[in-house]
């Protein structure tokens, strides 16, 4: 059996699932696993395309083929916004509550996991606090270049599933998020900490 390698990450109303890229050899391997987390959507970050899509399409998986940057590199404004516009619909765009988005780019370290802390910025955590997570479960995850632009991140000025909220219910919504492993587990937005400095030091040492 080929090994595969999963992370989940599943924080309030977002579940993500951070993959090293299957291969035509190994995506059978994958297939139950996708099933198992209620995959509805997988992004391929990596270059060219790595393994026929057919397998997934076929059980109702959508393939995304179009939020390709550079490995080593952190996403461009396009790029974000076609993530975080998947990401209202897959979470917020149905009453499905059982819904993931899968991601990968070839190791699963660098570009994959930088969208998805985008993703945990966006919906209350701070910057350090989203790296921290992900380092958790996806050991050796974001270079220095992805840790400064999570650390330079601006919010957009919508919460998730804003479309949908009211008012009141949204700010309940973007109030959601806490961080998992912290000491009281309480929410990190509604009214958020000063933001912690000296990211990129606190995390390389310099």
């Amino acid at each position: 059996m080929p090994r595969v390698s999963i992370s989940p990450i599943k924080v309030g109303q977002l579940s993500f699932l951070i993959l090293d890229c299957p291969s035509d050899a190994t995506l059978q391997a994958y297939i139950p696993v996708l099933e198992e987390h209620h995959v509805t959507d997988i992004v391929r970050i990596c270059e060219g395309s790595p393994y026929d899509p057919k397998p997934l399409t076929d059980i109702g998986i959508r393939v995304h083929d179009d939020m390709k940057f550079q490995d080593g590199t952190a996403p461009g404004k396009d790029i974000v916004s076609r993530w975080l516009e998947l990401n209202d619909e897959v979470f917020f765009g149905t009453p499905n509550s059982e819904r993931c988005i899968a991601v990968h780019c070839i190791s699963g370290i660098g570009r994959a996991p930088v969208l998805v802390a985008v993703s945990l910025v966006e919906g209350g955590m701070d910057p350090l606090d989203a790296i921290a997570f992900i380092r958790k479960v996806r050991r050796g995850a974001l270079n220095r270049a992805q840790i400064s632009f999570l650390d330079g991140y601006k919010k957009r000025k919508q919460g998730f599933g804003s479309k949908k909220a009211s008012s009141s219910s949204s700010a309940k919504h973007s109030n959601g998020l806490s961080v998992p492993g912290s000491a009281n587990g309480s929410s990190v937005s509604g009214t958020q900490p000063e933001k912690k400095k000296g990211l990129i030091s606190k995390l390389f040492g310099k």
